[in-house]
């Protein structure tokens, strides 16, 4: 009885071996190929980026730092090859390439990019997007792909002009009024907001005017009377404020010359001489004809009968 169930203890010794066996044999591959998920499949990423020059306007060319990490814990990234793009190319590299080479990054390293962009003249005032493409290679040498995305915000500064300002009389007497006109037209690359034109000076009532947005390329007229309050002769200051899209307040001032004269001084005596009216003036110039008539009269009757 003892030999039979040592015999059975070694058959499921020997089985147990196998079982064993086969599960290691089985399981080697399964974990090999979660090693190599863990190192061939490394990421190159973007952890952010800044422009070192100041706020970009369209036009300008800026510097531009791109912090890239390699995020894989298990393989060094080798043959970097970095593409910078935009939809319409509103943005470029100013050196004419757009594209940089890396040579290595290892494991869990970072590293930054710095390249000198160039905008166009005509961008809107809003963010643009720069795509990243970006290509790499493991420490076997296995190929990968990926891209990213920055954002560039383009500033457009407005820009207005006024035409010659024309005035319906440059002289005006104290309490007299005179039309000034003028045309606001937008030479920038975007629209223009909340304009307004405020006029002001000694020798006249300040008085403004709301005009509103005007588009590209686009004009508004303004008209208004200036009435004059004060004797003078010097400059009226147009002062003219306007906002861009973001709501940045801008503004500029352009002068024109009015004079303001004073009323002419009425002479009360020469009123006071000249006060008798017309008819009275007429009946006395008739009498003095009558008595110069009768004087003559009786002058000729004396000397008739004297002869």
């Amino acid at each position: 009885m003892k030999k039979y169930v040592g015999g059975v203890r070694r058959i499921l010794a020997s089985v147990l071996t196998t079982v064993v066996s086969a599960g290691a044999i089985i399981s080697a591959p399964f974990m090999a190929s979660q090693v190599n998920a863990a190192y061939v499949t490394p990421r190159l990423i973007v952890t952010g980026s800044e422009i070192t020059t100041g706020p970009v306007n369209a036009g300008d060319d800026f510097e531009l730092v791109v912090h890239l990490k390699n995020e894989s814990t298990a393989t060094q990234l080798n043959n970097i090859r970095i593409e910078f793009e935009t939809e319409d190319n509103e943005i470029t590299p100013s050196n004419g390439t757009n594209v940089v080479y890396i040579d290595s990054l290892a494991k869990e390293a970072e590293y930054d990019v710095t390249v000198a962009m160039s905008t166009r003249g005509d961008l809107q005032q809003k963010p643009y997007t720069l795509t990243l493409n970006y290509e790499y290679e493991d420490k076997d040498r296995n190929s990968f792909a990926d891209s990213s995305v920055v954002t560039i915000p383009i500033v457009q500064t407005p820009e207005l002009s006024l035409s010659e300002f024309k005035l319906s009389r440059k002289e005006i007497v104290l309490d007299g009024k005179t039309n000034v006109s003028f045309d606001l037209n937008n030479i920038g690359k975007d629209t223009v907001y909340n304009v307004s034109v405020e006029f002001s000076g000694e020798q006249i009532d300040d008085i403004s005017t709301y005009v509103g947005n005007i588009d590209v390329s686009g004009s508004s007229t303004v008209d208004l009377a200036l009435k004059g309050v004060a004797v003078g002769n010097g400059s009226i200051v147009a002062h003219v404020t306007f906002e861009d899209a973001d709501g940045k307040a801008y503004s500029f001032d352009q002068n024109f010359d009015l004079e303001v004269a004073a009323k002419p001084v009425v002479d009360t005596q020469a009123e006071a001489g000249s006060s008798l009216p017309v008819p009275a003036i007429a009946g006395v110039g008739a009498a003095v004809i009558i008595v110069i008539a009768v004087v003559n009269i009786i002058r000729k009757k004396k000397e008739r009968a004297y002869a």
